[in-house]
């Protein structure tokens, strides 16, 4: 099940990039793919804005400035925000599918949510090939956040993790998804490049 939101984008050339937002239900992906894309109903308070549990995927597009090198170039963003209930788990590999990049969102309270991240990149992350630097771990608290502590999951002791929260200084969580964003962006340039070079040869 797919549901989408979609917003207008300028003409003129773009790097297109889908990235996942993927982990347990009731994790908080929706109010974070939200808050980034700019699709929060309330803009000044987004730990306000009602999210409801997400049947299957939604799509949230939307176009992001990101700098590349000594310029800027603009990427047309898909976030995939993937339901964590194992009942939508058979649609997983289609949802995933050409994903360039992957937010892992998990509750650093739960203690069993923690030792799942694993298992979230096993079923996202490795199947893409994605680098640490096209994946980015969302440490997501409900109220105010509490002591730094790296996840315990091994596949993740070289990927970048941010405390995060919607109740207050939320300016960490757009920085973040943007710096992941050039790494992403870069990805998906250099990905495009060996296709051409190996339509180039065939």
């Amino acid at each position: 099940v797919f549901s989408a939101l979609r917003r207008g984008c300028e003409s003129g050339k773009m790097t297109e990039v889908k990235v996942l937002f993927v982990g347990p239900k009731e994790s908080g992906k929706t109010s974070l793919a939200n808050y980034i894309a700019d699709a929060v109903q309330n803009a000044e308070n987004p730990q306000l804005a009602p999210t409801k549990p997400t049947v299957g995927c939604r799509v949230l597009e939307f176009d992001r400035q990101v700098q590349r090198g000594n310029s800027q170039v603009t990427a047309a963003v898909e976030i995939w925000d993937i339901s964590g209930d194992r009942a939508f788990e058979g649609g997983w590999p289609a949802a995933r599918h050409n994903g360039i990049g992957a937010v892992f969102v998990y509750n650093p309270e739960n203690s069993t949510e923690d030792k799942d991240l694993d298992q979230w990149f096993r079923w996202f992350a490795e199947p893409l090939g994605l680098k640490e630097s096209q994946c980015l771990v969302f440490a997501h608290y409900k109220g105010s956040v509490g002591k730094f502590k790296q996840p315990s999951a091994r596949a993740f002791a070289k990927v970048h993790c941010v405390q995060t929260t919607l109740e207050d200084n939320q300016n960490n969580i757009k920085e973040a998804f943007d710096q992941f964003l050039e790494a992403v962006v870069a990805a998906a340039v250099e990905k495009r490049e060996r296709e051409e070079q190996s339509l180039l040869n065939e």
